[in-house]
């Protein structure tokens, strides 16, 4: 029955996932306020339609499915939300526990932690990925596939142990960074929903994300994984335009949707006051660096080195 129910969504994706955004979308709109915890569950039901499409757009370029109606993709599946997992972990981490760049008025701190965290940062990095995935493999004929030179190879040595470096000072750095903030503005980072106005310093948030992409780079060169920094010594720029057509498509499923029901609030950022759709224009331009910290766990969680992320 299940497999059956599944074949039909998956022969139907881009009419269910329509319906489900606007059904979603008028349901949010009549609900009564002031708003439960529950109000979100719409909102959550809203990103499943959003998966839906992002897959139709995947099979429409002949790239493939990833809706689980297999074993070996229900597997794939399964560790795409693992690294969606811990990539919005430290997204939230740092940019709502501690700084508050965003925050989540209508939760309860428990139930935010204990359910509705997990189950949409594991959604999120679906979301991200599958988004990511039919403009990499579209454009990926674009560059041969090929060894380095030598000089190149040993290029790679060099900047690959020093992003490893750069990583821990990083690291270092932001970690003090985000101590001084809740021990000097009494910031509590469980209390998610409660917004705090404190000045942000933006590049030491954002240093702690490259770092920490720094040091997945480093992981997947020692367990030989494809990284990025290969690719762009080898000139292989294609990941970064996918990063970009991806999240111009993400910005418009998930930030734009939001906008009205404010599910998540933006605060802090420089330039608050200049916002498009309740947004802060700044906050558009530093969307791709999720990608960043989702693409390499993800190439850590692929034991069997098939997804070619990059």
């Amino acid at each position: 029955m299940l497999r059956k129910l599944a074949y039909i969504i998956l022969d139907n994706e881009l009419p269910f996932g329509i319906l489900g955004l606007l059904i979603c979308f008028f349901y949010l709109m009549v609900i009564p306020r002031p708003v439960t915890v529950f109000w979100c569950i719409p909102v959550a039901f809203s990103w499943f339609s959003v998966f839906l499409i992002a897959d139709w757009f995947n099979v429409s370029l002949g790239e493939g499915s990833i809706f689980p109606h297999r074993a070996d993709q229900l597997h794939k599946l399964k560790r795409l939300a693992a690294a969606g997992f811990f990539m919005n972990l430290v997204s939230d981490a740092t940019g709502a526990y501690m700084t508050r760049l965003w925050y989540y008025p209508t939760f309860d701190p428990l139930w935010y932690l204990l359910f509705f965290a997990p189950i949409g940062y594991m959604m999120f990095g679906i979301i991200l990925y599958i988004f990511y995935r039919p403009f990499k493999r579209h454009w990926d004929y674009l560059v041969k596939p090929g060894r380095m030179s030598r000089f190149r190879r040993t290029l790679f040595s060099v900047v690959i142990h020093a992003e490893f470096v750069a990583g821990v000072i990083g690291l270092y750095v932001s970690g003090r960074y985000y101590a001084y903030l809740m021990n000097a503005y009494g910031v509590k980072w469980y209390a998610i929903y409660v917004r705090v106005d404190i000045p942000v310093n933006i590049g030491l948030v954002f240093l702690s994300w490259v770092s920490v992409f720094f040091l997945f780079e480093y992981a997947c060169f020692l367990l030989k994984r494809e990284t990025l920094t290969r690719d762009l010594i080898r000139g292989d720029i294609i990941p970064l335009l996918s990063i970009f057509g991806a999240s111009v498509l993400c910005i418009v499923f998930i930030e734009v949707f939001n906008a009205p029901f404010q599910v998540w609030v933006f605060h802090n950022w420089p330039y608050n006051s200049i916002q498009f759709l309740t947004i802060p224009v700044v906050a558009y331009f530093v969307w791709p660096l999720q990608y960043l910290l989702l693409l390499p766990i993800i190439r850590l969680f692929d034991g069997k080195n098939e997804e070619n992320v990059w």
